[in-house]
């Protein structure tokens, strides 16, 4: 490691044109509370420490999905330079709750109550072997309510909300990858809500 944190370049960047980019993610997405991904447990492959190569979260716990349709959730990753400390990555989620119904107006408010998440979402961008299929938000710092709007006259009524790295409190990284051996082990994961019996 340099003496500044100042990495070289290591190798080649290059295209692949048997797996062009595409954009986008699948229509659900997994929400897990900062505070129960099980840290100790998870894993980061030795060799580049932006896969996560097992996401584990505390006995008795998991994620929770935010069911979606076509492109309504997405997100995004900014570069954030700071003239005093190491720059920093700004990870947002911009989420859709397609059924403002009591029930998720509930879970809207307790979105919205100063927690912290981590967000796993499969991008319809897969890569060789399916191998970049699942990216995840906010491992380091979690993610914080930025906004949320609802407005019966637009949107249908929907409640759109961001989810997104607090100012100061940016991830060290781009959004992580997560492969537990291979894509379909991964979808089981994640399809399970990443639980811990």
């Amino acid at each position: 490691m340099p003496t500044n944190c100042e990495e070289k370049l290591t190798a080649d960047i290059l295209k692949d044109c048997d797996n062009k980019p595409v954009g986008g993610i699948e229509v659900n997405v997994v929400i897990i509370n900062f505070e129960d991904v099980d840290k100790g447990s998870s894993t980061i492959d030795g060799a580049n420490d932006l896969i996560i190569t097992n996401l584990a979260t505390n006995s008795g716990t998991q994620g929770h999905f935010l069911e979606g349709i076509k492109q309504v959730n997405g997100v995004s990753s900014e570069l954030v330079k700071k003239e005093e400390s190491y720059d920093m990555h700004k990870h947002v989620f911009a989420g859709v709750i397609l059924t403002p119904s009591a029930a998720n107006k509930k879970h809207a408010a307790e979105l919205s109550s100063g927690n912290r998440y981590v967000v796993v979402v499969e991008k319809k961008f897969k890569g060789a072997s399916q191998a970049d299929a699942f990216e995840v938000l906010g491992w380091d710092s979690g993610l914080v309510i930025s906004t949320m709007v609802y407005n019966s006259k637009e949107s249908d009524g929907v409640i759109k909300f961001e989810l997104a790295s607090e100012d100061g409190f940016e991830e060290p990284e781009l959004p992580r990858n997560l492969l537990e051996t291979n894509y379909a082990t991964t979808l089981v994961a994640f399809n399970a809500k990443f639980v811990t019996p």
